[in-house]
């Protein structure tokens, strides 16, 4: 959803990056908008068990790269929410209860 959102203000071919969990082990996770299509990386995934101390290390490197790249993606999207009426954009409603208000999805 945040590759969708970001689309609708016009900004694709930046990465955005996930972290899929189970208990200890997590995987980072990368997904990117281009040519009108998503794309999310599902292989050679980097997998990381925190409680082996080498690897909860090699993780807590990552992040300040991730922070940096968060930075950088918040600033094209100031720059986008700048030039850009929000009021006047005309996107489909995504949310599970609009899809269930409109019959696309069944109720249970």
């Amino acid at each position: 959803s945040a590759l969708t959102f970001l689309s609708e203000l016009g900004i694709t071919d930046q990465p955005v990056f996930g972290l899929v969990v189970n208990g200890a082990r997590g995987a980072l996770t990368m997904g990117w908008k281009a040519n009108g299509r998503i794309y999310v990386m599902d292989r050679n995934v980097r997998h990381y068990d925190i409680t082996n101390p080498l690897q909860a290390l090699q993780f807590a490197s990552v992040l300040p790269r991730l922070a940096c790249h968060g930075l950088r993606l918040r600033s094209l999207l100031n720059k986008q929410l700048a030039i850009i009426d929000v009021n006047q954009l005309q996107s489909e409603p995504w949310s599970k209860f609009s899809q269930h208000e409109d019959g696309k999805i069944g109720s249970s």
